[in-house]
């Protein structure tokens, strides 16, 4: 609605995991590297952890299409070990897939598939998003067995864990001693945060700031460093601002979006 009144092509702030929406900050793109040395490296597995709306996801999404490697992004994680094992079969190799998945099969065709793989070049890449959900034991000793298809003494399978600090309490020490790399992604600074900004708003089209220094700052701080819960309130103050005919975004329209973007406002009474 507001995108003609700012001369913008797109909604800068929309909610989306689309890789073409990612910016480099100076703490994501350290936990890309350490990332992206673990996998390259044939270390194995890795994980990635922080708070919810941290830009997990967007990394491990923008890291699989950096390595251009066959990828499965499992979202739902609390699956039991058998459906974790056909699903990923069906992920990497759905030119074998079956209309019958007992888990010895799925086992055979994962082996037969990654040893495939490996002698292409390519070592696949598992990503598990919301790792901390997690809560069968079994599921991770299973995430653990596969790091066992070994090629000359190394994984197959790359491995990355994706989740809150959680994930970490929940992991079983048999799957957290085969981690090459531990990072936590924390909220952006306020210097990245104004760098996120800028960067959403030049992908969207524009060609001039659209936020005051002062309402950047509290961007910030109202959205607690965090890029979905900034996502959401630059989208209504600049909502707010188009509506009350301003052609930038100041600190009190921020504030006012602070306020009704809280999920339980307090109410007048």
């Amino acid at each position: 609605m507001y995108e003609k009144h700012f001369s913008l092509s797109s909604r800068p702030f929309r909610d989306s995991v689309a890789t073409g929406d990612y910016v480099a900050l100076t703490g994501h793109d350290r936990s890309m590297r350490r990332l992206r040395y673990a996998i390259e490296h044939c270390q194995g597995s890795a994980a990635l952890y922080g708070p919810s709306g941290s830009g997990k996801t967007m990394i491990a999404s923008r890291l699989a299409i950096d390595l251009g490697v066959p990828t499965s992004h499992l979202t739902f994680p609390a699956l039991p070990a058998a459906e974790l094992l056909g699903f990923l079969a069906d992920e990497l190799y759905p030119s074998l897939t079956l209309s019958s998945r007992p888990i010895g099969e799925s086992l055979r065709r994962l082996k037969s598939g990654l040893t495939a793989s490996v002698a292409k070049g390519n070592r696949p890449l598992l990503i598990i998003d919301e790792a901390q959900l997690i809560e069968d034991p079994a599921t991770f000793e299973t995430l653990r067995l596969l790091l066992n298809f070994t090629t000359n003494g190394v994984a197959n399978l790359n491995l990355l864990l994706v989740g809150t600090a959680e994930l970490l309490l929940n992991m079983p020490p048999a799957l957290a001693d085969r981690l090459a790399a531990r990072c936590l992604l924390g909220p952006l600074t306020k210097e990245e945060a104004r760098s996120y900004v800028e960067g959403r708003l030049q992908a969207a089209g524009a060609d001039r700031p659209l936020f005051s220094p002062e309402s950047l700052v509290a961007l910030h701080r109202l959205a607690d460093g965090l890029p979905r819960r900034m996502n959401r309130l630059a989208d209504l103050s600049l909502m707010i601002a188009y509506a009350e005919e301003s052609e930038c975004v100041q600190i009190g329209m921020v504030e006012s979006a602070a306020r009704e973007y809280e999920p339980y406002p307090t109410l007048a009474a």
